[in-house]
């Protein structure tokens, strides 16, 4: 794996989410929805952290899996592979991911903190979440090759992915309710750092079964 060369195909990536902007205003409008509704419905401060879990978690499945899913479809996989290895192709592309998913929280937290009208420190709640989103956009690209012919793989990517993502919710939840109390839980926030990295090596290692 040559040094920094994945940052070719993160920096495509981008080129082209920008210039289509189909997965981001997808995304972006998905997200907004989706916190409307549950401000509407729900004690939205007593169970904030978990409606901002949710909401990152689906509009990642929207916007990493057709990242990966895009380049099966319109067959520039191969020319990929012959540019770079396997392991710089899914490394460029957790980059990418993780980038688009930043992206959408920082457009996601100041409308959701204005919805459910709460008062606690929006920077460490922000910080907080940018962390929590780690795991999430990782093992969504991850997973996503796997699901890439699968006829019904909108409904195949929640049942892989859930199983595996599941342990990150409690500290996440931990994570984002110290950080609305203006505390830091670095324990919580290590442990999401540590899963994001232990997922990101398993990507390294099975990149040749997925790309």
């Amino acid at each position: 794996m040559r040094p920094l060369a994945f940052l070719e195909l993160t920096k495509k990536d981008l080129k082209v989410e920008v210039r289509s902007k189909s997965s981001i205003n997808q995304m972006v409008l998905f997200a907004i929805a989706s916190a409307f509704i549950f401000s509407l419905s729900v004690d939205a401060e007593k169970f904030f952290g978990q409606i901002l879990m949710i909401v990152v978690l689906f509009s990642s499945m929207l916007s990493c899996s057709a990242t990966v899913v895009r380049e099966f479809e319109l067959e520039t996989v191969d020319g990929l592979k012959h540019s770079m290895s396997s392991r710089e192709i899914i490394a460029g592309k957790i980059v990418s991911n993780s980038l688009i998913v930043f992206f959408l929280v920082l457009i996601i937290t100041p409308v959701c903190y204005a919805l459910f009208n709460l008062s606690g420190d929006f920077l460490l709640l922000l910080i907080s979440l940018l962390i929590s989103s780690l795991p999430i956009s990782t093992t969504v690209t991850l997973l996503s090759p796997l699901s890439a012919f699968a006829k019904g793989r909108e409904m195949l990517l929640p049942a892989m992915l859930f199983p595996i993502i599941f342990p990150v919710f409690i500290p996440s939840f931990k994570l984002l309710g110290f950080s609305y109390a203006g505390i830091f839980d670095f324990i919580s926030a290590m442990f999401l750092l540590s899963y994001t990295g232990l997922i990101f090596s398993l990507s390294l290692i099975l990149s040749e079964h997925l790309f």
